[in-house]
């Protein structure tokens, strides 16, 4: 027997009043609602499965509609369906895709049981009468569906309750996940289990990379209001990714007509408003889709949505607003497919744009103006002084092809992508700012292009049913920068003014790949993925324009250079018991040294000036182990526990670091010039991820705890020190939430807690002032919040979440804000949404 599983898963100034007259009503913030399965027979959902194997469809559709289905292996075995998408009710999504098969469908509790007419012993069996199977084997159903209890999801449900203004503000509530940079938009970024580098997290919009690294600036500008699900791998142990990523990968999903569309219709619109006090910030959005076959064989769909964001300073905790925080940002989006005969392309085009004054580095808290500057220039000259004005555009484009016909051995993809990130920085006209600031104006623009081809073929072999997954994947990553420095705008030497920074140098970096993975049932219990994967990488830096910085002499080499290597993978799940599944992952992962690492470079007057193309490629040796159990009727009939536990370990070689400090700038042997790059000693980190949740008709409960140590031979400043703490250790923290539901009302109430231990395990406090971040106080911080989804009456297909975070409006820095930035005090938050 095979089951399917998962689980529960008018005027501005009146306008203003009114969103914040609501937001203190609700004195509420946001969480999900989960109705019970039998509610889900005939509640509207959203549904997104393709065609192909009945038993993969069967898998997706227990997942996303959050039920357990129970079947005979026998009836599905060659059996294939067309798949089914849209808004709506379980009954007439299961209707569809077993349309054709023989195969009915019954509900007993929270099962759904398949059967045909030769088989319906299995039916039969749910209901206590007799059977012929010798042994049935049901499986409890699963809240945590991701398969991996170090992978983590965040769907459109809860995307909209949380109301984040940000990615980062989205995924921080995530064991093992922390946000860097503060309250600034531009300057915010990911760190996940203690890799923080904006390398070491990859980014992925529709399968399009986002690669953006410009110094003191953040790394992801991506609306969360476009975004469907949001699914967050930690770790580095799988191979259909390579060459970075040891923290893990964060793949966005964006929305589409499929997701939007009400039963019954071909198109439809959707409008959202929001509002947040804190900052004052009001959202707009909205939205035009529709999906039809317009009377022939193939079948379209299309989406337009625009989204519009501004806000002003934000107040932090105690009440003090950092001056120049606000923020603007403008986004539309734009989708098309087709399906045909098991054929299927999307296309997509999201563009955003941002502009608005700020300090010169986006990762900063309060404007430092000096008492002196005010004296001499006054406030808001002095202020300016101190500032850049950033106009930043932000592009992903991509084109997809899928196949699913009759073959279980061909089933290609082909996806082909491009994406760019640019900002333009200007100072004020009337200054001479320094190049290690920027100069007077500097930009730049980060591209990528990629594509992907790959099959997954299913089969047998020796007695074991294989899945084989393998592919090729080509990456073509460009950075284009320039800068005016016209405080050398009368020097030959700095090419009067204009080049690019010596330590944000112009290049390209390509990639050529090629993987295989094969997940291979042992038995109907365990699964035994091998992997592996190739890359190529060869980088080439473009020479500076300032003779200074482009001196043979002083080692300064431009020219490509290769990075290969292979990256092997394993990993194994079994399912103990009905109740327990265990997890092991395993790979030996691979990051080649970046542009900036390669290229950078001094003038010939200082220790550390060539370039360092000499550097070898990081390694980690990382290992994950985990567990997970699920109950059902627990305390009360009905109700369920589950809870994954994840402990890992990372063991990076060779990691790439820039190269200062006296000891360090010795020479060590190093004939010739010395590279302003090198590799320095091992690291090592550890760490523990717990995550519980409770759940019955009337309340629900989780808590998610993460830790994590780390320790490194020498320290970055002095290689030959004893061992030092790592750099970005997230502390202890703790997050619990507890809700209480009205199902009869469509309400939840609850309250959320975030618990942090204070921070000291960092180099700060063993001789690495000059590099590392300061110790973090611990702090709590706690919200309250609400959500009503009404799905009947004059209200239905409305939602309204409230919120109201940090209620005791706690002044606190986190240990990733580097001592320089408080976070959001009080804040009041309200959105209100419907389809038409």
């Amino acid at each position: 027997m095979t089951v399917s599983t998962n689980t529960h898963s008018t005027s501005r100034s009146q306008r203003r009043l009114q969103h914040l007259a609501a937001a203190l009503l609700a004195g509420s913030a946001i969480f999900a609602t989960v109705d019970a399965p039998l509610a889900q027979q005939a509640t509207a959902i959203s549904i997104n499965v393709p065609g192909g194997n009945l038993s993969t469809a069967l898998n997706a559709l227990a997942a996303q509609a959050k039920l357990q289905i129970v079947y005979d292996a026998a009836i599905t075995q060659g059996v294939r369906t067309s798949g089914v998408s849209g808004n709506l009710p379980v009954d007439a999504a299961l209707s569809q895709m077993l349309s054709g098969t023989g195969i009915s469908y019954r509900y007993s509790g929270r099962t759904v049981t398949l059967s045909k007419a030769a088989t319906a012993d299995a039916a039969a069996a749910t209901d206590g009468d007799a059977t012929n199977l010798d042994t049935l084997q049901v499986k409890t159903s699963r809240y945590y569906a991701s398969g991996n209890p170090s992978s983590a999801a965040i769907d459109e449900e809860l995307i909209a309750r949380v109301q984040a203004s940000s990615l980062p503000e989205l995924v921080r509530q995530t064991p093992g996940v922390s946000m860097g940079g503060g309250v600034r938009l531009q300057g915010q970024s990911i760190s996940i289990r203690g890799f923080a580098r904006q390398s070491d997290t990859r980014i992925l919009l529709d399968g399009a990379p986002k690669n953006f690294e410009k110094y003191d600036q953040g790394n992801i500008f991506v609306e969360p209001e476009l975004l469907k699900r949001v699914e967050i791998e930690k770790g580095a142990t799988s191979v259909r990714y390579g060459n970075g990523g040891f923290g893990g990968t964060v793949r966005m999903e964006s929305k589409d007509a499929a997701d939007m569309l009400r039963p019954g219709e071909s198109w439809g619109a959707w409008g959202k408003t929001a509002y947040q006090t804190a900052n004052k910030e009001f959202l707009e959005t909205g939205a035009l889709y529709g999906r039809s076959d317009f009377g022939t064989p193939i079948t379209y769909d299309g989406l337009l949505s625009l989204t519009w964001r501004k806000g002003g300073d934000m107040r932090v905790g105690g009440g003090e607003h950092y001056a120049f925080s606000d923020s603007k940002l403008a986004t539309g989006m734009a989708k098309f497919g087709a399906e045909f005969d098991g054929h299927e392309i999307n296309t997509s085009v999201i563009y955003g744009e941002s502009n608005n004054w700020g300090p010169v580095a986006a990762i900063r808290g309060q404007l430092d103006i000096s008492l002196s500057d005010i004296a001499r220039y006054g406030y808001k000259e002095a202020a300016r002084r101190r500032l850049a004005w950033r106009e930043l555009q932000d592009l992903t484009t991509t084109f997809e092809y899928k196949y699913k016909g009759d073959s279980e051995l061909w089933n290609p993809r082909f996806m082909a992508s491009y994406s760019s990130t640019g900002q333009l920085a200007t100072r004020p006209g009337n200054l001479s700012p320094a190049a290690s600031v920027g100069g007077l104006e500097n930009e730049a623009t980060y591209s990528d292009l990629r594509l992907e081809l790959e099959n997954t073929s299913e089969f047998t072999l020796g007695g074991l049913d294989h899945s084989l997954n393998y592919g090729l994947q080509y990456n073509a990553h460009k950075r284009d920068v320039w800068m005016y420095d016209v405080a050398n705008k009368n020097s030959a030497q700095h090419n009067y003014g204009y080049y690019a920074p010596w330590f944000m140098p112009e290049g390209t970096q390509d990639t050529a790949s090629a993987f295989v993975r094969d997940t291979i049932s042992v038995t109907d219990d365990l699964k035994i993925t091998p992997g592996m994967r190739f890359d190529f990488i060869r980088s080439e830096g473009v020479p500076s324009n300032a003779p200074r910085y482009n001196n043979p002499a002083a080692g300064h080499d431009f020219s490509a250079v290769d990075h290969t290597g292979f990256t092997p993978a394993i990993s194994v799940i079994w399912d103990a018991t009905r109740n327990l599944r265990l997890f092991a992952d395993w790979s030996y992962a691979m990051r080649a040294p970046n542009i900036d690492e390669i290229y950078s470079n001094q003038s010939a007057a200082t220790t550390a000036a060539s370039t360092s193309r000499g550097l070898e490629a990081e390694r980690n040796n990382t290992i994950n182990l985990g567990a997970e159990v699920n109950f059902d009727d627990v305390l009360t009939s009905g109700d369920m526990f589950a809870a994954k536990v994840a402990v890992y370990n990372n063991h990076v070689t060779n990691p790439v670091t820039r190269r200062f400090g006296t000891a360090n700038l010795s020479g060590m042997g190093v004939v010739g010039p010395v590279p302003f790059y090198w590799n320095t000693p091992s690291y090592s980190t550890s760490g523990l991820e717990i995550q519980a949740h409770y759940e019955n008709e009337r309340m629900f409960a989780d808590l998610g705890l993460s830790w994590m140590t780390g320790t490194r031979q020498g320290a970055i400043n002095n290689v030959f020190g004893p061992r030092t703490y790592t750099n970005d250790l997230a502390p202890f923290t703790a997050q619990t939430t507890l809700g209480v539901k009205f199902p009869d009302q469509d309400l939840t109430f609850g309250w959320s807690g975030t618990f942090v231990d204070a921070q000291d395990k960092t180099p700060y406090n063993q001789d690495g002032k000059t590099y590392a971040r300061p110790p973090s106080a611990g702090y709590a911080v706690h919200g309250l919040f609400m959500s009503w989804t009404p799905k009947d009456g004059i209200m239905k297909d409305t939602e309204l979440h409230a919120a109201v975070e940090n209620i005791f409006d706690k002044n606190y820095e986190p240990y990733l804000a580097d001592g320089i930035t408080a976070m959001p005090g009080r804040n009041f938050k309200v959105s209100l949404s419907r389809k038409f």
